[in-house]
C-alpha cells in the first residue's frame, strides 16, 4: 500500500489524530465466520468433547477494532483520538473526542449496551455519514486554537462492512464524497452567520480538508468473494483517498495489526531467546520469541543499509541480560519511546511485561556478526508502569572492551602491550605546583617515549630478558646513584665479554623470534649495541647517565672491527639509508656509528607527533630540486642541447 501521498496532506494535525471506526451492525454480520475453534479439554479426566465454535462477523469486528485502539493507545497516551460508531438503522455514537472518552474501558461499556446483531433493517451508510460529521467537530487540541491561526483538518475513517460486488464499494465511497462535500459547505457558511451572535472564538464545525476512507470488506472463511482490493485512488480532487481491502473474518485481526503500522508509522521488534520456564515442569526451561511494537525511529541506524521490503518486517533482537545490569533505562544515550506487545494475551508477552515491571531491564543485542562479538543496541525497561525501549550510543558498559593484541581478523599481533601498560603506570599526570611543573611532566614523558620499540619484533635488547633487565629498569630512572652505575656497567662488561667468546643468548628470546632467520652473529650484536645506545643516550640528562654512556661507547668500540673492511660497512650503510628502506632500519649512527660522534637515530616518538615537532632530515633535498625554487625541477635539463663534436 502506499501512504506517501498521504504525508504531503500532514501540517498541524496530521490525518491519524482523529480516527472513527465504523462498525456494520446489519443482520449480516451475525452470521458465522466458519473459522471454527478447539477446546482444549483434558482427555484423560472423563470430561466429554466440547464440539468447536465459531464466532460471529460482529465479534471478530469488534475485537480487531478494540486490538487497534489498544495499540494506539498505549504507545500515544496523548494526542491520538480514537473514536467509535455503531451502524444498524440508526448510528448509535459510543464516544466523542474527549480525553475523558478515549480509553478502552468506556468502548467496551458502550459495545455492551450497543448488544448483539438483531434482525431488522439498516446498513453502513448512516454510520459513515455520522462518521464524517464527527472529524468536522474540533477536538480539544483544535479547538485550543484561535481562528486566525489556520490549520488543515485531516482525519481517518475504517468501515468495516460486507458488500455484494465493487459498485457496491463504488457507491458507497460516492455518498462518503458527496457527505463530506455538503459537510464542508455547511462548515464554511456557519463560522460567518454567527459572527454576529456569538462572541466565541471556537467555530461548531470545522471544514475537512482531507479525509482517508479505508473500506474494509469482511467475508466468512467459505464466501465467494466479489470485491476486488483497490489501492489509495483519489477522489473530488484530493479532499478524499479511498482503499478497499478484502479480509476473511478469521484474518481481520492480523490485518488491523499489520495496518496500525503505516497508520501511525511504527515498527515491530523480535525479541528472540528469551529464557523461560515451562508451565508442566518447573525445573526446565525453553526460549520464546516476543514481538513487540513501537515508534519507527527506534530502528534508526539498523535501517539504514536494508530496502524498503526489509524495513516493512520485524527487526529480530536477541535477548541478552549481562552481569551487573542494573534497573532502569540510564544507560540509555538518546530518547526512549514506548512499546506495547503486538499479542498482550498470549502467556510468553505477559511473562516479559511482568518480568520488565518488576524493575529489571533487559538489553536486546543484535544477532551474530561475522567475525564475532557481541553488539548491543537497545535495552528494554519500565518506568512510571509503563513499557520503554531505548537504542544505546555506541558501545555500553556491557560490551566486551576489544582486545589490544587483537589484530583485523583475529590475528594476534605482537605489540608490546604489557610494557606499554607500564609506561603509562609510570607516566601518569597528576596536579603539580610550582613553576616549571608542565616542564618537567613534559621532558620526563619525551625521555621516555624518544626509543621505545612498540613491537616485539623490532627490538632485541628488551626481548633478551634477564641478561639486560637490569640496566633496561635502571636507566630510565631520573638520577642514578653510584651503586646502580656500576651495576649497569657490569651488565655492558658481561655482554661485552660473550661477545667475545662468540656467543648471542638466543635462548632468552622469544620462540617466534628464535624460529626466523636472523643474520649473522655479527649483526645481532651490532643491533644490541645500536640500541641500547639509543636507549641511553634518550635518557642521558644527568651527569651519572652521561658516565654510563662513555662506558657504552667504549664497550661498542669493540665492536666496530676495522678489520672486517670499511667497504662492507660502506654497503649495509647506503643500504639502510635507501629512500625505500623501512623507517629506523639503519645501524642506528649518523654517519658511521660511534666512532663518529654522532647522536643515534631513532623513530619520530608519539609525543613529536602530537606536538609537531619537526623531523630532522637525514639527507640534503635533491639539488635540481633546491635550485628550481617554487618552480617544478627538470630532470637532465641539459638533455636536448647539442653537444659539440671535439675535434
Amino acid at each position: 500500500m502506499n501512504y506517501e501521498s498521504l504525508i504531503k496532506h500532514e501540517m498541524m494535525f496530521p490525518t491519524n489524530h482523529k480516527t472513527i471506526f465504523v462498525l456494520d451492525h446489519t443482520p449480516y454480520f451475525g452470521i458465522s465466520s466458519e473459522s471454527p475453534i478447539d477446546f482444549d479439554v483434558p482427555k484423560n479426566r472423563g470430561y466429554l468433547p466440547v464440539p468447536p465454535i465459531c464466532k460471529s462477523l460482529w465479534t471478530c469486528s469488534v475485537e480487531a477494532a478494540v486490538e487497534y485502539c489498544r495499540i494506539v493507545w498505549d504507545l500515544f497516551p496523548d494526542g491520538k483520538l480514537v473514536r467509535f460508531v455503531v451502524s444498524d438503522s440508526a448510528a448509535h455514537i459510543l464516544n466523542t473526542w474527549a480525553v475523558s472518552q478515549q480509553n478502552l474501558t468506556h468502548i467496551l461499556n458502550g459495545l455492551c449496551l450497543v448488544g448483539p446483531v438483531r434482525r431488522g433493517a439498516g446498513g453502513d451508510v448512516a454510520g459513515l455519514c455520522a462518521a464524517i460529521q464527527a472529524l468536522g467537530e474540533p477536538s480539544p487540541a483544535q479547538a485550543a486554537r484561535p481562528t486566525d491561526r489556520h490549520f488543515q483538518n485531516h482525519g481517518r475513517i475504517i468501515c468495516i462492512t460486507s458488500a455484494r460486488d465493487d459498485d457496491s464499494i463504488r457507491s458507497l465511497a460516492e455518498i462518503a464524497h458527496n457527505t463530506l462535500v455538503q459537510q464542508n459547505k455547511k462548515a464554511a457558511i456557519t463560522p460567518q452567520a454567527s459572527t454576529s451572535e456569538s462572541t466565541s472564538t471556537t467555530p461548531q464545525s470545522l471544514v475537512v480538508h482531507y479525509c482517508h476512507l479505508v473500506i474494509i470488506n469482511v467475508t466468512p472463511e467459505n464466501a465467494d468473494i466479489r470485491v476486488t482490493n483497490q489501492p489509495l485512488t483519489e477522489m473530488g480532487g484530493g479532499i478524499i483517498g479511498v482503499e478497499v481491502i478484502v479480509s476473511r473474518a478469521s484474518a481481520l485481526a492480523n490485518l488491523l495489526g499489520r495496518l496500525v503500522l503505516p497508520h501511525y508509522r511504527l515498527a515491530t521488534t523480535t525479541v528472540t531467546g528469551i529464557p523461560m520456564k515451562e508451565e508442566q515442569n518447573a525445573s526446565s526451561s525453553a526460549n520464546y520469541d516476543v514481538e513487540i511494537i513501537h515508534p519507527a525511529e527506534a530502528h534508526t541506524g539498523l535501517r539504514a543499509s536494508q530496502t524498503p521490503a526489509e524495513a516493512a518486517e520485524s527487526v529480530v533482537l536477541r535477548w541478552w541480560t549481562p552481569r551487573g545490569a542494573e534497573g532502569g533505562a540510564g544507560g540509555c544515550s538518546g530518547a526512549l519511546w514506548r512499546v506495547t506487545p503486538a499479542d498482550v494475551a498470549s502467556r510468553p508477552s505477559a511473562c516479559l511485561v511482568n518480568f520488565l515491571l518488576n524493575g529489571r531491564s533487559v538489553t536486546l543485542e543484535v544477532p551474530s556478526r561475522k567475525g564475532g562479538g557481541r553488539s548491543a543496541s537497545h535495552v528494554l525497561a519500565a518506568q512510571g508502569g509503563e513499557l520503554w525501549i531505548g537504542a544505546l550510543g555506541g558501545r555500553t558498559p556491557y560490551d566486551d572492551p576489544p582486545a589490544l593484541s587483537e589484530g583485523a581478523g583475529g590475528r594476534v599481533t605482537d605489540y608490546r602491550i604489557k610494557e606499554f601498560g607500564a609506561l603509562m603506570q609510570q607516566n601518569r599526570l597528576y596536579p603539580m605546583r610550582g613553576p616549571g611543573a608542565n616542564g618537567r611532566a613534559r621532558a620526563r614523558l619525551q625521555r621516555h617515549t624518544t626509543y621505545w620499540p612498540l613491537t616485539i619484533s623490532s627490538t632485541l635488547i628488551f626481548n633478551l630478558g634477564s641478561v639486560l633487565e637490569p640496566l633496561t629498569r635502571l636507566v630510565v630512572q631520573e638520577t642514578l646513584t653510584d651503586e646502580e652505575v656500576d651495576t649497569c656497567r657490569n651488565v655492558l662488561l658481561s655482554l661485552l665479554s660473550m661477545e667475545s667468546r662468540h656467543e648471542f643468548p638466543t635462548s632468552q628470546l622469544p620462540s617466534n623470534m628464535r624460529g626466523k632467520s636472523m643474520g649473522r652473529r655479527e649483526e645481532l650484536w651490532r643491533q644490541v649495541w645500536a640500541e641500547l645506545e639509543a636507549l641511553v643516550r634518550a635518557h642521558a640528562a644527568a651527569p651519572q647517565h652521561r658516565a654510563l654512556l662513555r662506558v657504552l661507547l667504549d664497550c661498542r668500540a669493540h665492536n666496530n672491527h676495522p678489520a672486517d673492511g670499511e667497504s662492507r660497512a660502506t654497503v649495509i650503510r647506503a643500504t639502510t639509508d635507501s629512500p625505500l628502506s623501512p623507517v629506523g632500519a639503519g645501524n642506528g649512527a649518523n654517519g658511521g656509528g660511534a666512532g663518529a660522534g654522532g647522536d643515534v637515530w631513532a623513530p619520530r616518538n608519539a609525543l613529536d607527533a602530537l606536538l609537531g615537532a619537526p623531523r630532522p632530515a637525514r639527507r640534503p633535498d635533491f639539488a635540481g630540486r633546491m635550485a628550481a625554487g617554487t618552480r617544478v625541477a627538470t630532470l637532465y635539463p641539459n638533455l636536448n642541447k647539442e653537444v659539440e663534436t671535439q675535434h
